[in-house]
């Protein structure tokens, strides 16, 4: 299945299963939104990573939002928590995602996972394609490593 497949899908299983966004914090756009895969802006998501994300509402400095992550074949981001539980599904790639203590497990298109907030985890994009995934939280969003220092704040 292609991306511009996945993508679809993703969509007509929001629709269908009745989740609606709109009554959380976001604001509602006033008009409606349709991307086509060509018209999506990928763009540098934290300075120095080879990270891009697509931004689709909210805002993941203030509050709810949705994205498209994409990461590289090969990156494994480090075992790490957020403040706050997340919803992602895989939309291309094959895509390992794991609790601290355990296997990781490869996630191929279409996987759905319900992550914890505060639960050490980790991610990786373990094929040769690059991971996208189609990730909301409905709260702001953060990435707290591990073996933190104390002093140091946690990054958004």
């Amino acid at each position: 299945m292609n991306f511009k497949s996945v993508v679809s899908v993703v969509g007509l299983m929001l629709v269908v299963s009745g989740v609606s966004f709109a009554a959380g914090k976001a604001a509602a756009p006033a008009k409606g939104k349709v991307w086509a895969t060509n018209e999506l802006v990928w763009e540098e998501y934290v300075p120095g990573l080879p990270l891009k994300v697509v931004k689709l509402w909210g805002d993941r400095s203030k509050g709810e939002y949705a994205m498209f992550l994409k990461m590289p074949a090969g990156m494994e981001a480090g075992m790490h928590a957020h403040t706050g539980e997340y919803i992602a599904t895989n939309v291309a790639g094959t895509w390992q995602h794991w609790s601290e203590g355990e296997t990781a497990k490869d996630l191929p298109v279409g996987s759905f996972v319900q992550q914890t907030g505060k639960e050490m985890h980790n991610d990786k994009c373990s094929g040769t394609e690059d991971c996208v995934l189609f990730i909301v939280q409905k709260v702001k969003g953060d990435y707290i490593p591990k073996d933190m220092p104390k002093d140091v704040k946690k990054t958004n």
